[in-house]
């Protein structure tokens, strides 16, 4: 039997896609494998929003090149952004290894598609179907690709195209059939979720779907993943307390804390704002987590602009924040900037505001200690269970009791650090 790997960079779009390419292989009748040593065909799913995922990928390539000059194996396919905009410097790493080269322009399911003919013509396709093991704990569901922002740091409306919503219908029909399947938790993805269904002329698209979503029988908790603070209104957060599944976490990117880096990087709000939008979840959702993307280090990012950031994670308080020191994209405004910043300079604030954030998060998370809630089982290792609370925080508890991923229990919360909750039924 032939084998596949699939190795993903990137975000949880990614993830999607690549288990859509994975199905892709099972109809073939090829069985994944771990590692890229065994397989004879490997799947690159790149992302090119940060510059060590790019080097990453380029150094993949190049190991699987190297075993494929050895072995004869295994062949390379390398799809996503990177694809786009590096065409030519995989080709001359990949060399005689590479079967397919897919850009990242098109939807997900033109690339299947792609992928599904190339593989025709080295693969006579299995009649035998694949096996199903069930569906999982919960699953991503894509609803608008692209993006129109053009945030001066960012690659993704060159790699990604503009934004295209996917039909209402189709996103009900895919959920249903994922409940169907066993999955108990939907997470819907967009890089700028809350502009879906701007392109039908609809600006209230985003929470109508959040409603319709909801409505699908047995299914028992909902996310989103990525919304746009510029749009992200006052009166959407309080028709989203209407939603009952939708959970209370609230993944906000802020960027920066200073109105001068957040005109630089075109973020098309202020801080001022910003803290408007918070002050309004906090209202709405007492309950709630609030996460966020921050850069640091941007072109003209003075010692007063970094400490406004560290000021404005101060009075937020976030659960998490997900901090990178600025890096170049090609082909973005940033990149050709004035003011570059020293290298050394990045990473003293990058360094200093993790201090801060990881201060804050041991502090937030220590509150939940004492409270018991609904937690939904992820997996299982032997005795020890995982799964996520309401607010997105990840719990690890004894197993005694036998419970299985897919489960609702109740945990009581005996400890925290600043990355988890441990807890006890």
């Amino acid at each position: 039997m032939r084998t596949f790997a699939i190795v993903n960079f990137g975000c949880q779009m990614n993830e999607y896609e690549s288990e859509k390419f994975r199905e892709v292989f099972y109809d073939f009748g090829l069985s994944e494998v771990s590692n890229i040593e065994e397989a004879d065909i490997v799947l690159f799913n790149s992302c090119a929003v940060r510059e060590k995922s790019e080097q990453k990928l380029i150094s993949s390539v190049g190991y699987a090149r190297s075993l494929y000059e050895k072995f004869g194996r295994p062949y390379v396919i390398v799809t996503g952004c990177v694809a786009s905009i590096r065409e030519k410097r995989i080709k001359e790493v990949a060399r005689d290894s590479l079967l397919v080269l897919s850009k990242g322009y098109e939807l997900i399911y033109e690339r299947v598609e792609e992928l599904r003919n190339e593989l025709s013509k080295y693969l006579k396709q299995s009649s035998s179907e694949r096996i199903s093991e069930g569906g999982g704990v919960f699953a991503y569901v894509p609803v608008i690709f692209g993006c129109n922002s053009f945030c001066t740091y960012c690659i993704v409306p060159a790699t990604k195209g503009r934004e295209k919503s996917r039909p209402l219908e189709d996103i009900i029909e895919e959920v249903k059939n994922l409940v169907n399947s066993g999955v108990k938790e939907i997470v819907l993805l967009g890089q700028n979720i809350n502009h879906y269904g701007y392109d039908f002329g609809n600006k209230n698209g985003f929470i109508e779907l959040l409603e319709a979503v909801s409505r699908v029988p047995n299914l028992k908790r909902l996310r989103y993943l990525t919304p746009h603070p510029a749009y992200f209104t006052k009166e959407l957060i309080k028709r989203m307390r209407q939603v009952e599944i939708l959970m209370p976490h609230f993944h906000l990117p802020v960027q920066s804390g200073s109105n001068k880096i957040l005109s630089l990087m075109k973020r098309e709000y202020t801080q001022e704002q910003y803290l408007g939008i918070i002050e309004t979840i906090k209202e709405e959702f007492p309950e709630a987590a609030i996460t966020t993307d921050i850069i640091v280090g941007f072109p003209q990012e003075t010692d007063r602009d970094f400490l406004e950031t560290v000021e404005l994670v101060k009075t937020v308080r976030f659960d998490k924040s997900f901090i990178a020191a600025y890096s170049k994209r090609p082909n973005t405004p940033a990149a050709t900037m004035d003011g570059q910043i020293d290298t050394k300079v990045k990473k003293e604030r990058l360094n200093y505001l993790l201090k801060v954030q990881n201060e804050i998060s041991l502090e937030k998370n220590k509150t939940y200690i004492g409270k018991t809630y609904d937690v939904l089982v992820e997996n299982v290792r032997e005795n020890i269970a995982f799964g996520r609370i309401p607010q997105d925080k990840l719990v690890i508890f004894d197993n005694s009791s036998e419970v299985r991923p897919g489960d609702l229990v109740n945990v009581l919360i005996t400890d925290a650090d600043f990355i988890h909750l441990k807890g006890k039924r």
